[in-house]
């Protein structure tokens, strides 16, 4: 698994001292980093999520474009991200009731702790690697998560199976369908033989097909249909919850 850590802040200087220590301490646990870092929050809020997937972002409030609480809000209210876990750091501490609503994980006030830089990710990492919104694949010997709520369907391509998410990427990893299938969320059903949707993200349900919100119309197997049917009456009876 590739992890996604953030850093934006207009001061250089926090940037390289963030940088070193999560460099060090994801080299010392054998993990695998991306880092990106960001020295304005224009530049963030255009990267996100169009060109990176974040998964903790250590994020400066004194910014002088836009500041660190109108990028939270950003984050959590324009672009619908609730899983990106947000670190602030700041040299002042008089914030507490405008960050209530963003939930950010932690607040760090500068200069820098080491020490709790270090367990601030590591408990995340933590929590990450047990929690079960995530799906987690293999591909190319590199381990990888996506939130099930991202994923529109799943499609199956001779040995592989593709990963059609909302934002129009996708991902690949080997497998088979009928494999998968048992291990999903109650809200993912079987559509035809090369197809798993996931409901929450069927637009219009037809009489032999599906429209997904993406656009995609996915036709419904003959072989799948009553199952699939019973399905989505018992996901809607359960108010989409599962």
């Amino acid at each position: 698994m590739i992890y996604q850590i953030g850093i934006c802040d207009d001061e250089n200087s926090t940037c390289s001292e963030l940088e070193s220590i999560i460099m060090d301490y994801f080299k010392i646990a054998g993990l695998n980093v991306q880092l990106n870092v960001w020295n304005c929050a224009e530049d963030f809020m255009r990267d996100i999520p169009a060109k990176v997937d974040v998964d903790i972002l250590f994020l400066d409030i004194e910014m002088p474009d836009y500041n660190g609480i109108y990028v939270g809000e950003y984050i959590r209210n324009d672009i619908n991200n609730d899983n990106m876990h947000i670190i602030y750091v700041s040299s002042k501490t008089n914030y507490a009731m405008e960050l209530f609503k963003i939930h950010p994980y932690d607040f760090i006030i500068k200069p820098i702790d080491k020490e709790k830089v270090i367990k601030n990710v590591s408990k995340l990492l933590e929590l990450d690697e047990q929690d079960n919104r995530f799906f987690v694949y293999e591909y190319n010997r590199i381990k990888n998560k996506i939130h099930y709520g991202d994923i529109v369907y799943f499609e199956s391509d001779r040995k592989h199976i593709k990963i059609i998410c909302s934002d129009g990427t996708e991902k690949m990893f080997v497998g088979k369908l009928k494999e998968l299938i048992d291990k999903l969320p109650f809200s993912y059903a079987m559509a035809a033989q090369s197809f798993v949707i996931n409901i929450r993200h069927v637009k219009i349900c037809k009489k032999n097909s599906c429209i997904m919100d993406n656009g995609t119309c996915i036709n419904i197997g003959r072989k799948y249909k009553d199952a699939f049917n019973i399905k989505m009456i018992e996901y809607n009876k359960h108010g989409g919850n599962g």
